[in-house]
């Protein structure tokens, strides 16, 4: 089994020592990983282990190593389910090492995209000495790309025949299948299509630019033919209204950004380059299924998963960016169906800017 601390230690060292940018990679519904995990475990003064035929005692302290994997699954953006394994590599007192595993399942429930907690069963035998515990453990995860997390966590379990309390400790690396970042490629905004070209009237001397106004008359030469000029055959301008929309949907009782609307937040992240003088509001809203409370709470994560998305993902200055969250409140649709629910479960964001351009003929 030392082979298996040597992977382990492997895996772990190349994760950890990988180049780390800037992650605020979000996880999601049905998001599965596999990992590998590195620890030490702090047996109870009082346990004991056969080697030999005989009883020894295991030395206390975060003595023993520990060395495994582990597979979890995303059922909600914040329940986590999680199986692992480890071996043991433990010290006795006055009789060198024993050997023995740890196995047990999770239920980990995540506060945010970094910190979560747990409780869970686990079955810990070293030197032919088995007991079975109940788990409670706390951790951290942050992503070093947008598939690989390194995680930290701590706790203890209580044991069930034994009477043993035991505290343990471990770094992991986790690799998330399915790709994390399937957005495709921006759509390209269309140009403005040019009103057809009137034809120019006749001038009734040299017009040397073809814009109608005779160059003994002319104060702006070279002058585009398509554009219409004042008597003196400089450019007319006038405003333009340029509009920017953001609609991004919803899952039920989701506020995960699913991968289809993920290039209409990069639209609208173009947009604000654009035109850095604009500021934004992110209005989150729920249809009317559950308490008007817990919609008004969800309206909120959605609108702050949007508006998380443009300032982490999209480099948006962070005072730029506000959101609302509206719950049941304003609907887009009477609810008669399962697809005007869907309608209803949305943010919305609108940004306009008036431009001066040139006026065409």
């Amino acid at each position: 089994m030392k082979t298996l601390n040597l992977i382990t230690i492997s895996l772990l060292t190349a994760g950890l020592t990988a180049p780390v940018f800037a992650q605020q990679t979000e996880v999601e519904q049905n998001d599965f990983y596999l990992g590998a995990r590195l620890g030490a475990f702090s047996a109870d003064d009082d346990r004991v282990a056969v080697k030999n035929g005989q009883v020894f005692s295991v030395d206390d302290g975060f003595k023993t190593i520990t060395s495994g994997v582990e597979a979890g699954m995303m059922f909600t953006e914040a329940w986590e389910a999680r199986v692992y394994y480890d071996y043991m590599e433990a010290d006795l007192v006055g009789a060198g090492d024993a050997y023995g595993d740890s196995y047990g399942v999770d239920a980990l429930y995540h506060f945010n995209n970094n910190f979560y907690a747990g409780l869970g069963l686990n079955n810990t035998e070293i030197g032919d000495v088995t007991d079975v515990a109940a788990r409670v453990t706390l951790g951290h995860r942050s992503f070093i790309t947008d598939n690989l997390a390194w995680r930290v966590e701590g706790g203890a379990q209580r044991g069930w025949e034994e009477d043993y309390t035991e505290m343990f400790a471990n770094v992991g690396l986790q690799w998330f299948f399915g790709g994390r970042d399937t957005s495709p490629e921006p759509k390209a905004r269309p140009e403005p299509r040019p009103e057809p070209q009137k034809a120019a009237p006749e001038p009734k001397s040299v017009d040397s630019d073809g814009d109608g106004v005779v160059d003994s008359k002319d104060k702006c030469a070279n002058t585009p033919k398509n554009y219409s000029v004042d008597e003196t055959g400089c450019i007319l301008y006038e405003n333009e209204t340029i509009t920017e929309e953001l609609l991004v949907e919803f899952d039920l009782n989701s506020s995960s950004i699913r991968s289809g609307e993920r290039s209409d937040i990069k639209d609208m992240a173009e947009f604000m380059k654009e035109h850095p003088q604009l500021d934004i509001t992110i209005h989150g809203h729920t249809d009317s299924t559950g308490e008007a409370k817990y919609n008004q709470w969800l309206s909120e994560r959605r609108a702050e998963a949007v508006a998380n998305a443009l300032v982490k993902q999209h480099g948006i200055e962070k005072s730029r960016v506000d959101f609302k969250g509206h719950g049941e409140s304003q609907p887009k649709v009477r609810e008669n169906s399962a697809a005007d629910r869907q309608e209803n479960r949305r943010i919305e964001a609108t940004l306009k800017v008036v431009n001066r351009v040139p006026k065409t003929r």
